[in-house]
């Protein structure tokens, strides 16, 4: 075991000429064995090791069953383990993929666990119920006038490429991976999608619930949202559907009070419009879906464009100061004159 503990030093320790050998063999050798100072392993445990096996006292030098035991040593049939339990899951043909997604789903639920699940619910209080029926009530009214009916969207669906990382992501027992609604978007979008017959209701709307991933052991964040959608064929008429479109916003604003008396800025986003400022600024079509995500957060909370800079600078995105200099461009906050399609990007519709 002491001679192991040699070799193992030698092998993480970079090579040495025959001289700078010799002198630092001779100090491990000492009754109170010396690592070199220069010697940085890349993990801690890997010095514990050395130091135990080179001990001069035999009786506390560990056995190669100690070793193996003392969790400090990689199992490798452990890890070719895992390796095959992860191939098994990643492969629905394989004979072993039912029986571990059976053992995955009949894992008991701790109390903690159970608890802790939804200890953050805000119960709404009765002002803030009767506010809300009194908005969805008037909200109702403004969308038939324009003739829309009101529809039921799907609440889960096959998990989307479409968006980021803290939507809420479910696997079902038969392993196909799922997502709660990140809007009321896609769920009308994929039932369209279907339609075998011509007749489409042109203008619906529905109220309902969206969920971010809390990145924790809770419940996902849920969060009101509602839905106004026109749904046309014929392409010569977009700009009067769009027209129509923000027709309704300025209804719903002068319906309300507090939104009619307070100073607001409202950014509107349009993915045809977006795809030609990316183009305009040499952005690649590779790098366009997470540049539009960066982008989405500009001026949200603390992220300011410098911030949104570094962002986009990053490898994960990969943007040429020269792109980013000139999307810079079209950030003209406050001028009703300008593009400020990057804010508030919607890069679904």
């Amino acid at each position: 075991m002491y001679s192991l503990g040699i070799i193992f030093f030698e092998m993480i320790y970079p090579p040495m000429l025959g001289m700078q050998r010799a002198m630092v063999l001779e100090k491990l050798r000492k009754p109170q064995p010396e690592l070199p100072s220069d010697f940085k392993p890349s993990d801690k445990v890997q010095q514990e090791i050395i130091l135990a096996l080179v001990t001069h006292v035999p009786k506390e030098r560990p056995s190669s069953k100690e070793l193996l035991a003392s969790g400090k040593i990689p199992d490798q049939m452990e890890s070719e383990t895992i390796r095959r339990a992860l191939a098994g899951l990643a492969d629905p043909n394989s004979p072993y993929y039912k029986k571990m997604l059976a053992t995955l789903f009949s894992q008991p639920l701790g109390q903690t666990r159970d608890y802790a699940w939804d200890m953050n619910t805000v119960s709404p209080t009765p002002a803030e119920l009767l506010n809300q029926t009194i908005v969805k009530e008037a909200l109702t009214q403004i969308f038939r006038r324009h003739g829309a009916l009101e529809v039921s969207r799907t609440s889960i669906y096959p998990r989307s490429d479409l968006y980021s990382d803290n939507s809420y992501k479910l696997l079902d027992s038969n392993g196909t991976a799922l997502q709660l609604p990140y809007d009321l978007t896609l769920g009308h979008a994929r039932t369209l999608s279907k339609q075998t017959t011509t007749s489409v209701v042109q203008r619906t709307f529905t109220f309902g619930s969206v969920f971010r991933d809390r990145k924790d052991t809770g419940q996902p964040s849920m969060l009101g949202a509602v839905d106004f959608d026109i749904v046309t064929t014929d392409t010569l008429d977009l700009a009067l559907k769009e027209a129509e479109a923000i027709k309704v916003l300025d209804e719903i604003i002068t319906t309300f009070p507090s939104t009619s008396s307070s100073p607001m800025v409202f950014h509107l986003g349009h993915s045809d419009l977006l795809q030609l400022i990316f183009e305009y600024c040499g952005v690649e079509p590779a790098s366009r879906k997470a540049a539009a995500e960066s982008l989405s957060k500009l001026h949200i909370h603390k992220f300011t464009w410098q911030t949104i800079r570094s962002e986009l600078r990053s490898s994960m995105v990969g943007l040429s100061a020269t792109s980013i200099d000139e999307l810079q461009r079209f950030d003209l906050r406050g001028n009703s004159r300008g593009l400020h399609q990057c804010h508030g990007i919607d890069k679904r519709r």
